[in-house]
């Protein structure tokens, strides 16, 4: 049977540095061919051809049809390979089909050999999958292609248990999949953490590749991470996203390169008013780069044990500042590290001389709306007097403005990015400055 081979004339080889894929997801020929052209500029690994979105109702020969536009999407391609994926409305794509008709329409696609992978949405009905691949075993003789099957499993409202995750990785290679893949939406960091843990313990156990990633943008920097994950493939965004939490191309490529090695020069401390999201890049960017992360007010509470609020209710501001300065001079003793400091850190000369003397300061800003949209349920922020008011937040702001611009050395607006996004843009400051710099780069 010729299910499993290795396609000759485009490269399918899935070794060595995660390959970088990009949907096309036009609804007819036209805007299909159009969006093939303009993917091909970008230059990806791979190009995922979303079957789906196109437009087959009035198609009698609706199986046919794809093949035609899919000789003329090879053609724009050429040694690009294609995956083929047909998602249902019931796996999150775009229609509601019989399954008769999608077993013809991936069984069709491959006996014309109309791409290289085809992706089929393996865990949630194994008789089905068994079904189909019978079905190509009666034609294998009108095969004349070779192709590999992507063996995909997209939770899009949860992100299940560890070991479900494995058992659902596991049973698809032994359900028949090439390349494993699972595709999960994470509710909190936890999540994600499971995810990336996940990955890591069943590539090993697995002889094929892997793909995974916690969607949306919460999820995001796993598509970056795949260092940890070891996933085979991640999936950018060219022109439209496929998926929740896709990456534009060119953005995702120039963040792997960190995440495959990059080497920092003193510290980065993030400083800004609450609600900015330092904790949140902090930790985001140590996962891209793999460099230490460190929490000012997380060190404090860890060293006093008793949280921010509670030191400031038993022991005064004055106090905290002290403990505060104190606790920024012993991180600065290491280097390479991420700081994430408080909100009022470098409002004090001393804190400003000891991290500058230790690296750079890089301001987080963003508009009072946004800050006031972040905090407003908050209970833990002492600075605010339990006064969580829009025009108390512009007042602080106002006054500690000034002070954030003149100490820092570059500024990061938060506004309208997502924490993957803000990262790039920090990163790519801190590199022509020649504070991070890429190895083999």
């Amino acid at each position: 049977m010729k299910l499993f081979k290795q396609e000759e004339k485009r490269n399918t080889n899935l070794t060595g540095d995660t390959k970088v894929c990009v949907p096309i997801m036009g609804k007819n020929k036209r805007e299909l061919l159009s969006q093939a052209r303009d993917v091909v500029k970008m230059k990806p690994d791979i190009v995922e051809w979303r079957v789906d979105y196109l437009d087959i109702s009035n198609k009698a020969e609706g199986d046919y049809y794809i093949h035609l536009i899919a000789k003329k999407i090879r053609n724009i391609l050429k040694d690009i390979p294609l995956i083929y994926t047909f998602r249902t409305k019931e796996e999150g794509g775009e229609k509601s089909i019989t399954w008769d008709l999608y077993k013809k329409y991936i069984v069709s696609a491959i006996c014309h050999g109309d791409a290289d992978f085809y992706d089929v949405e393996m865990y949630r009905n194994k008789d089905r999958i068994y079904e189909l691949f019978d079905d190509l075993k009666e034609v294998d003789e009108w095969i004349t292609s070779e192709y590999k099957m992507i063996g995909s499993n997209h939770y899009f409202d949860k992100t299940p248990s560890v070991e479900e995750m494995k058992n659902i990785l596991l049973e698809t290679k032994e359900l028949g999949a090439n390349i494993c893949k699972l595709a999960v939406m994470p509710k909190n960091k936890a999540d994600v953490e499971k995810l990336i843990e996940v990955s890591r313990e069943t590539k090993k156990e697995l002889d094929v590749p892997i793909i995974t990633m916690s969607m949306g943008e919460l999820g995001a920097v796993t598509r970056v991470c795949t260092k940890e994950t070891g996933s085979c493939i991640t999936f950018a965004s060219g022109n439209n996203a496929s998926a929740p939490g896709q990456i534009k191309i060119d953005i995702i490529r120039k963040l792997m390169t960190y995440n495959r090695g990059c080497t920092l020069s003193g510290n980065i401390a993030l400083i800004g008013f609450m609600g900015t999201g330092k904790t949140t890049i902090s930790m985001t960017l140590a996962e891209i780069t793999g460099f230490e992360e460190v929490d000012v007010d997380a060190y404090i509470v860890k060293k006093e044990g008793m949280a921010i609020s509670e030191i400031f209710e038993k022991n005064g501001e004055e106090y905290f500042r002290k403990i505060e300065t104190n606790a920024i001079r012993e991180i600065c003793e290491n280097k390479s590290q991420i700081i994430s400091c408080g909100g009022g850190a470098v409002l004090k000369d001393e804190n400003v001389s000891v991290l500058k003397e230790n690296g750079v300061i890089a301001l987080l800003t963003a508009t009072p709306e946004t800050i006031f949209d972040r905090v407003k349920d908050h209970t833990h922020r002492p600075i605010l007097n339990n006064d969580m008011s829009l025009e108390h937040i512009k007042k602080l702001m106002e006054e500690r403005e000034p002070r954030y611009q003149s100490v820092a050395d570059m500024k990061i607006s938060v506004d309208g990015n997502d924490r993957v996004m803000t990262c790039y843009v920090l990163l790519s400051q801190l590199e022509k400055k020649g504070i991070v710099k890429v190895q083999n780069g």
